[in-house]
């Protein structure tokens, strides 16, 4: 069905509008996006480039098929995500630096590897990972901060924070975006444990420094091209340039991988090349043509090698190759796929993949294994590429590449936020069709489409970013097609950054459309964090912008927003209002899941302002529309509100199947704001059938996912359940505790709605 939903909406855009019953999706995964990766190593291919081997390498033998790379066509393994990366086959020359960094040592731990470009930093770092992730049971977490690629792609240390919580399965707190409270947040949930952070290509001390963890058994080890000024490290290597003789040992294990047996290559290579990059360069070059002479010394000094290299190798490639080569230089993101080599060249995707593994041959990029396809490129290539780039692509064929490259990503986040969750509220806006010839990605389900957002959303993002610096006039679109992942996963301040930018760019090209999206994105982000007062400011202007164009499907989409905002103010009346609105306009059409919104609207109305018969009848036609279109989320949110109903009306057995279906769902989901408020629903049915432990149980485990996303009004509730339980028991000392906590927690909610400033998110 989820397949059929997104056929229907090909061509258009979506405009998320996650409203109170999408909830929170956070926690279910620990699989979260990484800003480096994990390689496969193929039978016989060589593993190339980047910063990963001062002393390693894979050569490819003749004849061996390339890395077949296609964005989307499997999905990303369960796991993959921060996870260090494979590395490769051979080791050689770092050994005495590898027992260094892995020797035994008592409490917290700081290391760092620091070399220039090209002495294999990254594959000392994996290297020493692995041997040391038996000491580490609670985890070793491999992050990259790409403090060297495109602006665009840079990892913030906010971002950094974020990325790290959601791998310890920490749910977001929309009120914890700045790096002091993250880091706040992060040394709370590393205190006790036992793990190895991994921090690849940092360049200041400050960027470490709120990433440390707090756990006293804990280490970090970090890679740098220079001295990071303020850190007191406890163990410190500096890679120099290769000997000779090392030099000799590498380029002779890459052409015997290769299957040649060459001495007077190794002894030239080795005569010519000290820089572990350019010995595996030139060693992929020989293996490739074995009539290939070696270069005379290459420069006047040790960082010219690289260059020499390359140049070289560039030399040596077709023509389509070395197009393909350039544009993908080009890519803001760091991931390169068959479909974005193929849009950047405007090539056929048959011909890219087969130029992308040719470039893989020559060791030009490295293959990756943590999305299960696709390529990355080191530095030093991605340098050499972009001045051949400049000297043969001109302005109007990059731009035609962007303009590309920018339909094809939206449209791949356009379907995969549809498929992650088809509840949400849409608004279609004309956009361009999909590129019949690239598909966009396939997913078995869900939680795959979560996965694959975690692991793209750095690529996805640093995209947005270049369409907005650009000055794409429909930059908009995809920073708001990411905005509903983003708000699930906590990247708020990304969120922000990119809907006020895009907001600013659409006013200045008068774009209304723009406009209206930008603050109806704006007001999601506002309702979802309780400034709820704001939010209204922002739908009120959406829905002025949406009026003007005359598109009432968009001014449908903010009442709908309208209907909730008002529903927590208690404005019930005015909820209404709009709830009749968008019922009117979805029973106009054939959306089903726009009208079992509409529905499950009218009946949590009906139910909070007591009419139960009409409550029901809603609630039901919503959770059968719900049902056609396998929406899960949907589906749990009617039987949680169907069961606070018969609860309500004192039917407890009827209430309690209702909850527990409900709960079975979002554990399912890993929805868990939903969860905490299906077991206080419990809790409250338990005790009226008289089953004080089972009460008890739901009671506690509500406050305790309650308190995990800072949800205070579910606290609040969990401790006024807490006291009538404490109460029944005849415990009054334990009821008056928890009655203090609960009349406090109210107190912070009446000051929250005074100051706009709350401590939790809206209840769902």
């Amino acid at each position: 069905m989820a397949g059929g939903l997104r056929d229907q909406r090909r061509g258009r855009l979506i405009i998320v509008a996650l409203g109170p019953m999408a909830g929170v999706v956070a926690g279910g995964l620990t699989n979260l996006l990484t800003m480096t990766w994990n390689w496969w190593l193929f039978g016989g291919l060589v593993l190339m480039t980047s910063m990963v081997s001062a002393s390693t390498l894979i050569a490819l033998p003749n004849g061996d098929p390339g890395y077949p790379a296609a964005l989307g066509t499997e999905e990303p393994q369960a796991g993959s995500a921060l996870q260090v990366p494979s590395g490769t086959r051979v080791f050689v020359g770092r050994s005495k630096e590898l027992r260094r960094l892995t020797s035994p040592a008592p409490g917290p731990l700081v290391m760092i590897i620091t070399g220039m470009p090209g002495t294999g930093k990254t594959e000392l770092a994996i290297r020493a990972a692995r041997a040391l992730a038996a000491r580490y049971p609670d985890g070793v977490f491999w992050l990259g901060l790409r403090t060297y690629a495109a602006t665009e792609s840079r990892v913030t240390t906010a971002s950094a924070l974020r990325t790290l919580l959601n791998a310890l399965n920490v749910p977001p707190d929309p009120h914890t975006t700045t790096v002091t409270a993250l880091s706040r947040t992060w040394r709370a949930a590393t205190t006790g444990r036992k793990m190895l952070i991994v921090l690849d290509d940092a360049d200041t001390a400050e960027q470490i420094r709120p990433l440390l963890p707090a756990a006293e058994e804990s280490a970090i080890l970090i890679t740098t091209r220079h001295v990071l000024i303020g850190l007191d490290p406890d163990r410190g290597v500096t890679l120099p340039p290769f000997t000779r003789s090392q030099a000799a040992q590498l380029a002779g294990a890459v052409l015997r991988r290769a299957g040649l047996h060459d001495p007077e290559a190794v002894a030239a290579i080795a005569a010519t090349f000290r820089l572990p990059l350019a010995i595996r360069q030139m060693s992929d070059l020989k293996a490739a043509n074995p009539a290939l002479s070696i270069p005379a010394a290459p420069g006047e000094t040790i960082s010219d090698e690289t260059a020499a290299a390359f140049a070289r190798s560039l030399a040596a490639l077709t023509k389509p190759a070395r197009l393909v080569l350039r544009r993908v230089a080009r890519y803001p993101g760091s991931l390169i796929s068959s479909p974005i080599a193929a849009v950047l060249a405007d090539q056929p995707l048959d011909q890219a993949t087969e130029q992308l593994a040719t470039l893989y041959q020559r060791g030009l990029l490295i293959a990756d294994n943590r999305s299960g396809v696709g390529y990355r490129m080191h530095d030093a290539v991605r340098a050499a590429a972009l001045i051949e780039s400049g000297k043969h692509d001109s302005t109007r064929q990059l731009a035609g590449a962007f303009q590309r490259l920018f339909r094809y990503v939206n449209g791949i986040v356009d379907g995969s936020v549809l498929l992650l969750d088809s509840s949400e509220s849409v608004t279609y806006l004309d956009s361009d069709k999909e590129d019949p010839h690239l598909p966009p990605p396939q997913h078995e389900s869900d939680v795959a489409v979560l996965r694959w957002l975690d692991q793209q959303h750095a690529d996805l993002l640093a995209v947005a970013r270049h369409s907005l610096s650009e000055r794409s006039p429909y930059a908009w679109r995809l920073a708001y097609n990411l905005e509903s992942y983003q708000r699930m996963r906590g990247f708020y301040s990304e969120i922000v950054e990119l809907n006020s930018q895009a907001l600013k760019l659409a006013e200045q090209t008068d774009d209304a459309l723009g406009q209206a999206a930008m603050h109806q994105g704006l007001g999601l982000v506002d309702m979802r964090t309780g400034r709820y007062l704001t939010a209204l400011v922002h739908f009120q202007t959406s829905l002025k912008l949406y009026t003007q164009l005359g598109n009432r499907v968009g001014q449908a989409t903010i009442r709908h927003e309208l209907c909730n905002v008002h529903k927590w103010l208690g404005n019930l009346a005015e909820a209404r209002a709009h709830a009749t609105f968008c019922l009117t306009l979805a029973l106009s059409g054939d959306n089903l899941v726009e009208q079992a919104f509409a529905f499950s609207n009218l009946g949590i109305l009906d139910r909070l302002e007591g009419t139960f018969t009409t409550a029901r009848e809603h609630l039901s036609r919503s959770k059968s529309l719900f049902e056609q279109v396998g929406q899960r989320r949907g589906i749990g949110i009617c039987h949680r509100q169907l069961g606070m109903l018969d609860e309500h009306l004192g039917h407890h057995h009827d209430a309690q199947t209702h909850l527990d279906q409900a709960l079975a769902l979002f554990e399912d989901l890993g929805d868990l704001m939903n969860q905490a408020d299906s077991h206080y629903n419990l809790a409250v049915t338990h005790r009226g059938l008289g089953n004080m432990a089972a009460a008890l149980h739901h009671a506690t485990t509500a406050l305790s996912l309650a308190g995990q996303i800072s949800h205070v009004q579910g606290q609040a509730d969990a401790h006024s359940e807490l006291a009538r339980l404490a109460r029944i028991a005849g415990d009054h000392t334990t009821a008056r505790v928890h009655l203090r906590h609960a009349h406090d927690l109210h107190q912070r909610l009446r000051l929250a709605h005074a100051t706009e400033q709350p401590d939790s998110p809206p209840p769902a």
